[in-house]
């Protein structure tokens, strides 16, 4: 399921008022997105914006996010074993191979979600008075900036593992491209994260305006 929730006119987003405005300005009870584990790298956050808000993606990132590899890795096990049990029939192969080719699938298994948790820890989705930042990556960091005054369109996308979790995704585009430059990934509240950035760019369009 895709929710598609076009910034322009960004005037008719959504209702808003100077409270909920007052309340995202709030930051001081935002967490420092420089300092927590696996966060933005030193310097990353200028001295002339505000942190509105901190995101990580939700903890089934740790499940969904590798499924695709482990259901692979069942399915490669599962026709392993069909294959040593014909060899066993034919007195090829002892009796206790089989064993040993679920081993390794519970191993990979294993080592996949430890990777999709290192990979949950260090991605952190930052919201501020003029940005929006994505940054993802263990061993080769990376992180996407924009202005809020270049996003065009934000959307969120529920796919059918997120559906059933009840997570989503939140897509960003710019002016001038043709597909969306970045995603925050299965959030917990993806439209409420949503409502939160329609509402600071409405506020830095005023701003400019101004």
């Amino acid at each position: 399921m895709m929710t598609a929730c076009p910034t322009l006119p960004l005037s008719d987003a959504m209702p808003h008022t100077h409270q909920q405005h007052d309340d995202l300005a709030a930051t001081s009870q935002t967490p420092d997105p420089e300092s927590m584990s696996g966060g933005l790298p030193r310097g990353t956050i200028r001295g002339d914006e505000s942190v509105v808000l901190v995101l990580r993606p939700s903890w089934w990132f740790i499940l969904l996010y590798p499924v695709s590899w482990i259901v692979g890795v069942v399915i490669l096990a599962i026709l392993v074993t069909i294959a040593v049990a014909a060899l066993e029939s034919l007195d090829v192969l002892s009796a206790s191979a089989w064993w040993f080719t679920w081993a390794i699938a519970i191993g990979l298994s294993a080592v996949l979600i430890a990777w999709s948790v290192l990979e949950r820890r260090f991605r952190v989705y930052v919201l501020t008075t003029d940005r929006v930042l994505t940054c993802a990556g263990v061993v080769r960091r990376s992180v996407y900036e924009t202005s809020l005054l270049n996003l065009r369109q934000t959307l969120v996308s529920v796919s059918i593992p997120e559906r059933c979790t009840g997570i989503g995704t939140l897509l960003f585009a710019t002016a001038g491209t043709a597909c969306y430059d970045t995603a925050w990934c299965m959030l917990a509240n993806p439209g409420v994260a949503q409502q939160q950035v329609q509402s600071m760019i409405r506020r830095a369009i005023r701003s400019q305006a101004a």
